[in-house]
């Protein structure tokens, strides 16, 4: 796209993957109090009572043919990443775990063209594997950022391929929806399940937690973030691509680091600035 759409197009995407590239921190103190599936279960019901208004203004706009991509959009973008990646962060540190979702632009490309026979070109291809180099070089320089766990890795991985998926749902298989609209309806099936979840967990623990206030209060924000990151990221993948949409896997350990800087002391090094302008111009080949 061109003028006032591309440019809208990478405003949309800068906010996106520094709201997405938040809630890692967030996830991380939530875990201090609870376990990681009442943190993911309260990710998506909290976001699921924000998006109530949506659902019932969107309700009509449900139908036969939509109601399995719906089903299956929220089980791949909302429950998957939110109990992998509070799974894996149980394992690995939250900086570790944002970087990590470099993988998410090649195993969304990969799922395109395997499952959805979608048409790719070297440029594209260019683009997200010169990104992926940029993103190597952030998480392989500077200080070390916590042990890693095969198995913690394993777990982020699992949710780029939920994450992937969803993408490519929303792209190919709903395509009468607005970003809005599948972001709400999808929370309809998704956020009744989560709430039921919590109807039968045990939350004696983590009431009984020293740090249980502020644990509390990051899985506000977070769901906050949810609200507002499904939102618009799923207007991303309507008005953009899913290759360029899933460009924010490159974005969000630029914002880990933000973090660490700000939050953390950190001190980003040459090389880090460096795979900043790397990942960026791979970026823009996505969108070409």
């Amino acid at each position: 796209m061109e003028g006032s759409n591309k440019k809208s197009n990478w405003l949309l995407l800068l906010l996106v993957s520094f709201i997405w590239g938040s809630p890692y921190i967030l996830r991380e103190i939530a875990l201090k109090s609870f376990s990681h599936d009442q943190v993911a279960a309260f990710q998506v019901f909290l976001s699921f009572l924000l998006f109530l208004p949506l659902i019932f203004k969107n309700f009509k706009k449900l139908g036969k043919d939509n109601i399995i991509p719906l089903i299956l959009s929220g089980l791949t973008g909302n429950i998957g990443p939110s109990y992998f990646f509070a799974k894996a962060q149980t394992l690995i540190s939250s900086s570790i775990a944002g970087m990590l979702t470099a993988m998410l632009p090649t195993i969304t490309l990969l799922m395109a063209i395997l499952l959805f026979k979608n048409k790719t070109n070297i440029k594209i291809i260019g683009g997200i594997l010169l990104g992926f180099a940029g993103t190597l070089i952030i998480i392989f320089s500077g200080e070390s950022h916590g042990t890693t766990h095969l198995l913690g890795i394993f777990y982020v991985f699992m949710a780029m391929v939920s994450v992937a998926t969803s993408i490519n749902i929303i792209s190919f298989a709903l395509p009468k929806l607005t970003g809005t609209e599948i972001a709400s309806l999808a929370f309809l099936f998704v956020g009744p399940m989560a709430g039921s979840y919590l109807a039968f967990t045990d939350l004696s623990a983590p009431l009984a937690a020293e740090n249980f206030t502020n644990s509390a209060l990051m899985l506000a924000l977070l769901a906050l973030l949810t609200f507002a990151g499904v939102i618009c990221y799923n207007r991303l993948i309507k008005q953009s691509s899913h290759v360029f949409a899933a460009s924010i896997a490159y974005l969000i350990p630029i914002v880990a680091i933000f973090w660490g800087i700000v939050i953390g002391g950190d001190q980003i090094s040459l090389a880090q600035i460096a795979s900043i302008i790397i990942i960026l111009v791979g970026v823009n080949l996505t969108h070409r």
